[in-house]
């Protein structure tokens, strides 16, 4: 009789218990109606940049634009940057007259693009095919010599990488970068690092010493550039384009912000959808008459 009583009392334990536990995992009604909401969108952050083009030591592009601006980069930076003949410096605002022309110019710019970050962390910004090979005399240290850098096929550009800054601005890392060469095969750690992967990658010289951070907010412009008395440098080869045999001197322009909603800018944007190559590149691209 005993044991049949202290059974009976285990059994109802364990439905209590059983019971209990069904109960207590049972979701709220928050909870189901919070599952069946679709996903909120990752944000993200927008660049925006477009290349302006003008005849080599054109005068406001290569000096009076330069006059308006506010040069960015820690003091040895910029020394670096200007022994290596690049310029990188913001506008706030609209800037001169002359330059918002020549933004909104179908025959002055050249490559708009408009990127958005959500989950990739960088890109490059083309910004010149140098004649081949590619020469340039490259310092990467203060009071360092100059170094001869030669590269075939060479492609250069501006790495951009945006994160978002506490107050709501957008601050961009911009690094210089030349591809080079023929697409080769490399092994690379996978991301746990357990085995390594074969990847198909153009060699790639970064120069990260050269690396500068602007922050900008809506209406701030990043430009980058290059000063045409510095011949034979990384600037010379990153911001020179060549038109029907006449150089040109170019100019990269770049805004960014957040992609969350929040009110429009003062200033238009500069990228647009569909604007064609300028003048001066379609006359070096078309086919010549025999």
């Amino acid at each position: 009789m005993g044991n049949r009583m202290r059974s009976a009392g285990l059994l109802l334990l364990l439905a209590c218990v059983a019971l209990t536990g069904c109960l207590g995992s049972r979701p709220s009604v928050p909870t189901i109606v919070q599952s069946l909401t679709p996903p909120r969108p990752i944000e993200g952050l927008i660049v925006e940049s477009i290349i302006i083009e003008q005849p080599i030591a054109d005068t406001f592009l290569d000096r009076d634009l330069w006059t308006e601006t506010l040069p960015i980069g820690l003091p040895e930076t910029r020394v670096l940057l200007d022994e290596n003949g690049l310029r990188v410096a913001t506008i706030s605002g609209t800037g001169p007259q002359r330059f918002q022309t020549l933004l909104t110019s179908d025959t002055d710019t050249v490559s708009p693009q408009r990127t958005t970050f959500q989950l990739r962390k960088d890109t490059v910004i083309p910004t010149s095919t140098p004649p081949d090979p590619c020469k340039f005399d490259l310092r990467t240290d203060l009071g360092g010599k100059a170094t001869l850098v030669e590269l075939k096929q060479a492609r250069c550009g501006v790495l951009v990488r945006p994160t978002l800054a506490a107050d709501g601005r957008v601050k961009v890392w911009c690094e210089p970068q030349v591809q080079h060469g023929d697409r080769k095969q490399w092994l690379r750690p996978n991301e746990d690092g357990t085995k390594f992967e074969q990847h198909n990658e153009v060699p790639v010289e970064k120069y990260d010493a050269l690396g500068c951070e602007a922050t900008l907010g809506p209406d701030d412009y990043l430009l980058i550039g290059w000063d045409s008395t510095a011949e034979e440098t990384l600037g010379a080869a990153m911001f020179t384009a060549d038109a029907a045999g006449r150089p040109r001197q170019r100019v990269l322009v770049i805004r960014a912000r957040s992609a969350s909603p929040q009110a429009a800018p003062d200033l238009p944007p500069i990228a647009g959808s569909a604007k064609r190559p300028s003048v001066a590149t379609q006359a070096a691209t078309s086919p010549k008459k025999s």
